[in-house]
C-alpha cells in the first residue's frame, strides 16, 4: 500500500516541528526577555532627570540656592580670617556649573596665618576647595587670591 502524498507531507511537517521546536522555544524566550528590557528602558527614559549626587551625604552645603551657598562660604572665610588674624580684602560671587557655588577670595596677612586659613577652609566639613589660587608676597606678609568652590 502506497501512502498518500498528503500523509507524507504531514509526517515530514511533524518531524520538522519536532526538530525545530527547541530552537523556536529559545528564540521566543529571548524575544520575551528583549521586550521586557525594552519596556524597562522606555520606563527609565520617561522618568525625570535625576542628577547623581556630587558628594556623599553631609559633605555638601545643603543650601537651597547658589546665593545661600555663597553666603555660607563667605561666613566660613570671615570666621576663619577673624580667628587667624587675616584680612579679607575681597569675596565676590563668580559663575559655577549647576550644583556648585563659587567665590573669588582675596586675603592677606602673615604667611603662616594665611596658609593656616586655607588649610582650615579645606579641612572643615562641609567640603569646600580652592579650584585655583595664587600667593604673592606683599609688605608684611602674603596675599592669597583664589577661587573657592563647594557643592550646594
Amino acid at each position: 500500500m502506497k501512502a498518500p502524498p498528503l500523509a507524507l507531507g504531514a509526517g515530514a511537517g511533524l518531524i520538522a516541528l519536532l526538530l525545530l521546536s527547541p530552537l523556536t522555544g529559545k528564540t521566543l524566550g529571548d524575544l520575551g526577555e528583549a521586550r521586557k528590557e525594552s519596556a524597562r528602558l522606555a520606563q527609565a527614559a520617561a522618568l525625570p532627570d535625576r542628577r547623581p549626587a556630587i558628594l556623599p551625604d553631609g559633605m555638601a552645603l545643603g543650601a537651597a540656592d547658589p546665593a545661600a551657598a555663597r553666603a555660607a562660604m563667605m561666613a566660613r572665610v570671615q570666621r576663619l580670617a577673624k580667628a587667624g588674624g587675616v584680612l579679607v580684602e575681597e569675596t565676590n560671587a563668580i559663575t559655577a556649573p549647576t550644583g556648585l557655588a563659587a567665590l573669588r577670595i582675596r586675603v592677606s596677612g602673615a604667611e603662616k596665618a594665611v596658609l593656616a586659613l586655607v588649610d582650615a577652609f579645606e579641612r572643615e566639613a562641609p567640603l569646600m576647595r580652592f579650584r585655583s589660587w595664587r600667593i604673592e608676597p606683599i609688605a608684611g606678609g602674603v596675599r592669597l587670591t583664589g577661587e573657592a568652590v563647594a557643592a550646594q
